[in-house]
């Protein structure tokens, strides 16, 4: 509605001051037929005039704007509406504006045109200001946000965080009759305390347990769970209620699974959620989902290998030869699969991929997508014969699912010299390799044909902003492969201090609010870490007389393979992460 009025303003005032050059001629037209008045050749039009009658104009531009927005936000509260002051502001300035360009003496035109420009906004501004002296309420609107209520006339479900909810439902009606259910729970305060709160600390999924008694509450954040106070049961059930109407599914079905996505905002941004309720022999258990939307594939090194590592993953991905990628279950796999696809030489070689019909992670620039369908004429062995007439220079292949398939794949690498890009959930290098030749049906070439094995671990990231900083003893510097001489020490994650610091000299408990940045957690994001096991012929005889992780393990470490404990420890030094946080994750391997 203002930027109509605001164009209305303006397309006004143009067409008004095209008119001018045409007044003024027929003004003077009019006077030489009236008077005989003589005239010398030449235009007629005063600059001087003009720039007056324009300066006005701008002036009343930004008035007449002014007392729009403002009767659109409290015309309502001071009975000044703006579908009646917004015509009066512009007739009295067409108005005054005409008789300025149509007397023809302009000292006696210009002061009518200041009075009929300017008249309205004194005279709103006077009647404005003696109903706010009348009722005080009215500043308070002026001081509101968006979508804020006054204090006065706040309903309870009104309290607490301010979320605006895109609720659950077929139709606008439908959703609206959810959003009123919801309010009127008397959950619904609580709700949107808990949503703030695990949108704040930047939530992956949201758990509630719901027993007899009461209602127990984690969240994970990068990875790792973190408890949240417990409510009993009663809450549990109203803030429940409250969430199940939003989303336009069931309170009453306590037992069946539902299912159902809504979206909400708040000052920390946009949400989209997953609600998942299921009864369970103890109750019923419900799981909030965040989608997180997906982000730009970054390559091995923002993910953060260390530069050694990088290059010599180049060296071994852009020329014959096989390369497995491997995370642990939930560890990143996807973001380390698109980082070696992103850092391998997809440019100046025919790189080509064959997934499945679902398979979205491989899609990227420059890789030409062969897609196939399981348990059908199109398999993957099928599709693969097809996509090797070709000829490509590299095979990305995120599931082999066969032994045929991998057999006709390494074949490729040991007799047409192509690179070859492979996948698979492992929690150590050794066990990646190990999977994969059990994979195969012809051992031998399998092993003849793969280069270099990775496997990734992810830590959080210590928060910048809260992070302390700790004195350890050389020792501890030196088992994690630094310095003495030059470091001594390193991070730690801020904790609240002990129960007898969190009082003051009166006795009077002192507050620490969380940290702005992570929540109060300590850590923000996660970075990985790889280790790589590179094959030569030695390590090929040994895996083939001693398919054991351990034994392979060792063997690698003897050839020098560097261990992830030993790149998780340089990210310790770093300041990266802290060493409480690297020794939960390696205490992980097999």
């Amino acid at each position: 509605m203002a930027r109509r009025y605001r164009l209305v303003f303006l397309l006004a005032a143009t067409v008004a001051i095209l008119l001018v050059p045409f007044a003024d001629k027929l003004l003077a037209q009019g006077l030489d037929n009236a008077q005989n008045f003589e005239r010398g050749p030449g235009g007629y039009l005063s600059w001087w005039k003009l720039l007056l009658i324009a300066l006005v104009f701008l002036l009343w531009v930004r008035v007449a704007d002014w007392i729009n927005r403002d009767t659109m936000k409290i015309g309502g509260r001071t009975r000044l509406p703006s579908e009646i002051w917004n015509p009066i502001v512009v007739f009295c300035f067409l108005i005054g504006f005409l008789v300025v360009i149509s007397v023809p003496f302009f000292m006696a035109g210009f002061p009518v045109y200041l009075v009929l420009s300017f008249v309205p906004f004194l005279t709103y501004f006077f009647i404005r200001r003696s109903r706010f002296k009348a009722d005080a309420s009215i500043k308070q609107h002026l001081k509101l946000k968006p979508g804020e209520v006054p204090a006065a006339e706040a309903l309870p479900q009104d309290e607490g965080a301010f979320i605006d909810f895109s609720p659950g439902g077929s139709d606008p009606a439908e959703k609206q009759a959810n959003l009123i259910r919801a309010r009127q729970t008397g959950g619904f305060t609580e709700l949107k305390s808990l949503l703030h709160e695990t949108q704040f600390k930047r939530t992956e999924q949201l758990l509630m347990d719901f027993t007899r008694d009461a209602v127990s509450m984690r969240i994970l954040v990068d990875g790792t769970w973190h408890p949240l106070d417990s409510w009993d049961r009663e809450t549990g059930d109203a803030v429940l209620a409250s969430l199940k109407y939003l989303a336009g599914l069931k309170p009453a079905e306590r037992r069946a699974r539902q299912s159902a996505k809504l979206s909400f905002k708040s000052e920390l941004g946009k949400a989209v959620i997953t609600v998942t309720s299921q009864g369970v022999p103890t109750g019923e258990r419900v799981q909030i989902k965040y989608d997180i939307t997906a982000k730009e594939a970054l390559s091995l090194s923002q993910l953060g290998m260390f530069p050694e590592m990088v290059e010599r993953f180049k060296k071994s991905v852009d020329k014959p030869g096989g390369t497995i990628i491997s995370a642990p279950p939930g560890g990143g796999l996807t973001s380390s699969w698109q980082g070696a696809l992103v850092t391998a030489d997809r440019l100046t070689r025919d790189c080509v991929a064959v997934i499945t019909e679902e398979e979205t992670e491989t899609v990227l620039e420059n890789i030409v997508i062969h897609r196939y369908e399981k348990s059908t004429e199109k398999n993957q062995v099928y599709v693969l014969k097809t996509m090797l007439l070709t000829q490509p220079d590299m095979l990305a292949i995120p599931q082999v699912e066969n032994k045929e398939a991998m057999d006709l794949l390494t074949l490729q690498v040991v007799k047409q010299n192509r690179s070859l890009l492979l996948r698979t959930q492992a929690k150590s290098a050794a066990e990646a390799l190990l999977r994969m030749y059990s994979l195969a049906g012809n051992q031998e070439q399998f092993l003849q044909a793969m280069n270099n094995i990775i496997c990734q671990r992810l830590l959080r990231r210590l928060c910048t902003a809260c992070r302390v900083e700790v004195r350890v003893q050389p020792k501890v510097i030196e088992q994690l492969g630094g310095d003495p001489k030059t470091q001594g020490t390193i991070y730690n994650p801020w904790k609240l201090p002990p129960p007898e610091q969190r009082v003051d000299e009166k006795g009077r408990e002192i507050e620490f609010p969380p940290c702005e940045t992570c929540g109060g957690i300590g850590y923000i994001g996660r970075i990985a870490v790889f280790e790589m096991i590179s094959l030569d012929d030695n390590l090929r005889v040994f895996i083939k007389n001693n398919p054991q992780i351990a034994a392979v393990e060792q063997a690698a470490v003897k050839l020098g393979k560097k261990s992830i404990a030993n790149q998780a420890y340089k990210l310790v030094l770093l300041g990266v992460t802290s060493l409480a946080e690297a020794q939960r994750v390696l205490k992980e391997q097999p």
